[in-house]
Order: structure tokens, then C-alpha cells, then sequence
């Protein structure tokens, strides 16, 4: 069936049954009198009651906005929209979004959130280098957005088409790219990038490629790995120090904030410590030492650990883990004293064979959000 449109005729109100007997009677003798008609005949109505609509699968549609036509080669109706948009209705979904970032966004731009106004998403070209959360991807804009303050359509589920996709081969998993806003990439990332599964190429082209977007989206989990390495003494002996950090290897999210000694996380959630240290004695009478982690200033319950040493001039390294549930801005620090000042922990430089062997090395992984 092509475009139809029905004039409703004038009825009583409320509709007695002999009314609704016509006008169900009415309704059969138009579906088999349209079942005859070029698909182009127009006829007018403001409403229609029917069991049912038949499409005629055979019918050439021209799409335009509001017009619904069946298509035969996806086997579903075809919706005309905005943009020259035509939407394959239960196999994709859109988001309704507008761009306010000065440019248009390209066709199969991959965008996430930017804001939002009282009726659409606000979304610009995501880049996924790890500054921004995984959890604000959206999907790939279906169209050009022009920078006008209107609205159009970003794909959330299904084909994108009409894209040069030759970078990639049929089946490339496809992901956000760390490197080029906007852009796939079919190199997975790896941290402190963003790592999300967007898309798969369906067509290798320069000019027609095709996309089917599907992202999965994982909430990014909070790690860093931190070193102290100098030596340190402890002033007194029978007194707690935090121990201060002054190397971040790598970190996404967890930092050393407020004062060096305290490791701070940017979400709440569950975090695991784990931290190793080398001693030094520097007489051969043996010396206890105690470690232990102090979460937002408080010491953490049986967390302490204690190592001996004795030999002179001998490494003695210790670790310990603990896992930690903080709030957002919450942060722990390493905690340690010994019963002799004539203890440290120790440093080594780096030699010719091996490298450098910090005082301390601490690793923070977020295991649970």
C-alpha cells in the first residue's frame, strides 16, 4: 500500500450499534477497494478504527516525513524523517539530540553527552582518552546535525549507512577512538584510554560503508600505581608516619592529593591496596616494624602488619593488601613505625643489569563500583 488517507465521515455520538455495524462494514469494502489502487491515490481522513493495516510489500515508496511504507528488503515498515532520515522501524532506535558545538557533526560521528536542553540530548564527538567517563557515549549520529538549534537523530541501535568504512574489514569489531574524536577505530584501546565497544563494519567502503552500532558500555574502573623513591627514617622511634609518595607510574582517576600521603578516589566504590616495601637495618640487633593502611584518617581495623630485621645491610621487604570501600574523595594512606630509629626504608638506584628499586610501590584497582 502506497499513502492513503481517509476523510472521516460526521457520526452520532454516542454511535449506536447499528452505526458501528456500518461502519465496519465500511471499512471492509474500502481495504478491498484499495487493494486496487495505485499506491499513490490520496485519500484524506483525521482517523480510522480497523483491526489491521496491510502494507502492499510490492509498492515503490518515496520516502518523506511521516510517510510509512513497507520495505521489502529489511521486511519491516520504513518511517520517513528529518534529514532525509528513513528509520526501519524494531531494528533501530534513535535518540532525538542537538548540537550546540559551532560545527555540523558529520554522518557517523560517534558523539556522547554534552548537556541537554528541555526536549533533546546535547551531544558533541566523544574521544575516548580517558578523560571523560565511558558512561556518557550515546552512539553515531544517522545524519549531518548542522549547528542550527535543531534537532536530529543519533543512532543508540542499528545501521548506520553511507560511511567510508575503508580503513576497516567486514566483522572489525569497531570502538571509540582515543586519538580522533568522533572517529572508530578498530585497534582495541588499552589504558588509560577508554575502552568501548561501539560497532561492527558491515560494509568495506569508501562511499557506502555500513555500521551496525551496538555499544557496550562498562563503567570505568579507578586505578593508579604510585612509588616512593627516596629513603625515609623514622624520627622517633614508637610513632606512626604516613608515608609519602612522589612517583605516579600511571593512574586513571586515583591520585596523591591533599598532602603526598594520602591516595584519593574519584567515585565510590570498592578499591584493593596492595603495597610493598624494603627495609633496611643498619646494625645487626633486630628491629620490629609495623605497617598499616589509615582510610580518611582513621586506622583500618587488623590491617597491620609486622617484619623483623636484624642483619646489617640487608634488604627485608614486606607487602601487604586490603580491600577498602570508600565514598567519592575518599582516600587512604600507608602507615608505618618501628621500635628503632636505626632502621629506613630504602631506595636503590638503578644498575647496569636491573632498574631502579623503589622504598615503596603501591597499586590501587577499584574491584567493585
Amino acid at each position: 500500500m502506497g499513502m492513503i488517507r481517509f476523510r472521516a465521515p460526521t457520526l452520532p455520538n454516542p454511535i449506536s450499534d447499528v452505526d458501528r455495524t456500518y461502519i465496519r462494514q465500511l471499512i471492509r469494502s474500502l481495504e478491498l477497494y484499495f487493494g486496487q489502487l495505485d499506491s499513490k491515490t490520496p485519500i484524506q481522513t483525521d482517523s480510522i478504527l480497523t483491526g489491521y493495516v496491510d502494507f502492499n510489500p510490492n509498492a515503490l515508496i518515496t520516502p518523506q516525513i511521516a510517510r510509512l511504507g513497507w520495505n521489502q528488503t529489511d521486511q519491516t515498515l520504513d518511517l520517513g524523517m528529518e534529514y532525509g532520515v528513513t528509520q526501519q522501524i524494531g531494528q533501530e532506535q534513535y535518540a532525538r539530540v542537538g548540537n550546540t558545538t559551532g560545527v555540523t557533526i558529520p554522518n557517523g560521528t560517534v558523539v556522547g553527552f554534552a548537556g541537554a536542553t528541555t526536549n533533546a540530548l546535547l551531544v558533541e564527538p566523544y574521544l575516548a582518552d580517558g578523560v571523560q567517563s565511558s558512561l556518557y557515549i550515546l552512539g553515531v549520529m544517522t545524519h549531518d546535525l548542522p549547528d542550527s538549534g535543531q534537532k536530529g537523530y543519533c543512532t543508540t541501535f542499528g545501521f548506520v549507512r553511507g560511511l567510508d568504512t575503508s580503513a576497516f574489514t567486514v566483522g572489525d569489531v569497531l570502538y571509540a577512538s582515543p586519538t580522533v574524536a568522533g572517529a572508530f577505530t578498530n585497534v582495541k584501546p588499552t589504558a588509560p584510554d577508554n575502552v568501548i565497544v561501539l560497532a561492527a563494519c558491515i560494509v568495506s567502503d569508501a562511499i557506502d560503508g555500513v555500521v551496525f552500532v551496538r555499544p557496550t558500555i562498562e563503567q570505568a574502573q579507578y586505578y593508579g600505581v604510585f612509588a616512593k623513591t627516596v629513603d625515609t627514617t623514622p624520627a622517633l622511634a614508637d610513632t606512626a608516619y604516613p608515608i609519602t609518595f612522589d612517583l605516579t607510574r600511571i593512574s586513571n582517576g586515583v591520585v596523591i592529593g591533599g598532602t603526598a600521603s594520602r591516595l584519593i578516589v574519584p567515585e565510590s566504590g570498592l578499591y584493593q591496596f596492595v603495597a610493598t616495601l624494603q627495609f633496611i637495618s643498619n646494625s645487626a640487633v633486630d628491629k620490629n616494624i609495623w605497617v598499616w593502611y589509615r582510610a580518611n584518617g582513621t586506622d583500618i581495623p587488623s590491617s597491620a602488619r609486622i617484619v623483623t630485621v636484624s642483619t646489617n645491610n640487608a634488604y627485608t621487604p614486606i607487602a601487604l593488601n586490603e580491600a577498602v570501600s570508600l565514598a567519592a574523595g575518599g582516600y587512604v594512606e600507608l602507615m608505618y613505625a618501628a621500635d628503632s630509629t636505626n632502621v629506613r626504608i630504602d631506595a636503590v638506584a638503578a644498575t647496569a643489569f636491573a632498574p631502579a628499586s623503589p622504598a615503596v610501590v603501591i597499586e590501587v584497582n577499584q574491584v567493585q563500583q
